[in-house]
């Protein structure tokens, strides 16, 4: 199925096997930051008769489990904000398959490194993500690249010396094929090719 943001028009290609029983999603728009609310097409098309489902009675939480019911499953509350990190997560996001992803460094000490990117999310920084760049001016957790369909955004997450693509630091920014971007004294190319 096809969802589009109301806010900027952007469309983007959802599976709708992965919405399961659950009536409808929210997930939050790639290029915009909108809301953009996803209604599962089979449920939509089921008409019951007023009263056939009788409301249950609410049950009572304590304040300290629904709070961690509610961090564990955010699909849970129906007016929850379903980020694009959530749906990362929770796996109902994948990379295209027509087309392959990868990262290559082409300036720093790793030069000529290049790195698959077999995840919709992937983290880059100095330590424990899943591309590490042995630079002492690149934070910890540096910043991100998620790919949503056909679209790919870095953002970076409040590092201490910033992402830079040529002179302007920036706080995201839309990547496509053989676009450079620094963190740190390393210079990564975003290179996209096409699957036979």
């Amino acid at each position: 199925m096809i969802i589009i943001c109301p806010s900027c028009q952007a469309r983007y290609k959802f599976d709708e096997a992965k919405l399961g029983d659950r009536p409808r999603a929210k997930t939050r728009c790639a290029k915009c930051g909108g809301t953009i609310e996803i209604e599962n097409p089979t449920h939509s098309s089921l008409t019951l008769p007023p009263g056939a489902l009788a409301p249950s009675p609410p049950t009572p939480i304590s304040p300290e489990r629904e709070e961690t019911t509610a961090r564990r499953n955010p699909m849970g509350d129906p007016g929850a904000t379903i980020t694009g990190r959530d749906l990362h997560k929770m796996g109902m996001l994948e990379l295209p398959k027509d087309k392959r992803f990868s990262l290559a460094i082409i300036q720093g000490a790793a030069t000529g490194q290049i790195y698959p990117i077999n995840k919709t999310r992937t983290t880059i920084g100095r330590a424990g993500q899943d591309i590490n760049l042995d630079d002492p001016e690149a934070s910890r957790q540096h910043a991100v690249l998620e790919i949503l369909n056909d679209t790919a955004i870095l953002r970076d997450l409040e590092s201490t010396n910033g992402t830079f693509i040529e002179l302007e630091r920036i706080e995201q920014q839309v990547l496509t094929n053989q676009h450079e971007f620094r963190i740190g004294s390393h210079v990564l190319m975003f290179i996209v090719t096409d699957v036979e």
